[in-house]
């Protein structure tokens, strides 16, 4: 058995210089706003070619670091919200698309609006109260129209973060909304999936509006699981019809093709014996 450990490969110029970039930006040398020294100047402090300071400071602009625009240095910026928000929310995409990471993200959110539902009927007043039932009635207004539905459905789960006056637990919902989106744009057209949809959320408002936190809790965990298997089962059944589509197609082609030979033979001029036309001379 061979247990020798094959070499990395050599790490890339621009991801240290990046590096060492970040860091002297941490330690205040570059501050936010300012502008970082030409490419030909970074070239020259760091010993390299200025090809790798061009990708290193493309790298520092993936991570909203630095801002570049044509024909001037790059200036030092701070990432923003929205910016990190969108990061996470790429990154949530790609797990979900991944192994089990469909069901890694329906746990997470199982644990995470649960907890919501049971801070939320904590914390509700009575303005809140009034903002989730508007909430739920523009819900169950928007039923029979898809793209409405989906929108009020995830604002309803959206009031409900805000009732907790959380804003780590805010920001997590706006990384998340993306695939909340997705996954709803699945299940609603499961038959009397919207109705099935405002009966839950209309359980979860009486619990938040009576302060009961661990009914609260028992509501949205319920309709989560709900909504996971209305998920699973969209999808199985999605794939069979395809498959079964596919191979309803194949096989008509193939008759079709079956058919086309067969009347080609048939219609097919007879060829003549030559030797035959030989003797009757």
């Amino acid at each position: 058995m061979n247990t020798q450990i094959k070499p990395l490969g050599r790490r890339k110029r621009s991801h240290d210089i990046a590096e060492l970039l970040e860091s002297a930006m941490a330690a205040g040398e570059f501050e936010v706003g300012n502008q970082l020294p030409s490419e030909k100047e970074l070239a020259e402090r760091y010993g390299v070619g200025r090809p790798s300071v061009r990708e290193a400071l493309f790298l520092l602009q993936q991570q909203g670091l630095v801002e570049i625009t044509g024909g001037a240095r790059a200036r030092v910026t701070a990432p923003s919200a929205s910016f990190l928000t969108d990061q996470l929310a790429s990154l949530i995409k790609r797990i979900s698309a991944r192994g089990q990471g469909q069901a890694h993200m329906e746990q997470a959110r199982l644990l995470f609006e649960a907890g919501v539902a049971w801070q939320a009927a904590q914390n509700a007043t009575e303005v809140d109260i009034v903002k989730l039932k508007k909430a739920l009635d523009a819900n169950s207004a928007a039923m029979g129209n898809t793209a409405e539905f989906i929108r009020t459905d995830v604002a309803f789960h959206y009031e409900l973060t805000a009732i907790t006056r959380n804003p780590v637990f805010s920001a997590v919902h706006d990384i998340m909304v993306k695939w909340l989106i997705d996954q709803r744009t699945k299940t609603i057209h499961m038959p009397d999936a919207d109705l099935l949809s405002v009966r839950d959320h209309t359980a979860i408002y009486e619990a938040i509006a009576s302060h009961d936190p661990m009914r609260a809790y028992h509501e949205m965990t319920s309709h989560l699981r709900l909504i996971s298997q209305l998920y699973m089962e969209s999808k199985r059944i999605h794939d069979e019809l395809m498959r079964n589509v596919a191979r309803d197609v194949a096989a008509r082609i193939d008759r079709e093709n079956e058919e086309m030979w067969a009347g080609l033979r048939v219609n097919a001029p007879k060829s003549r014996n030559p030797s035959k036309g030989r003797q009757d001379k």
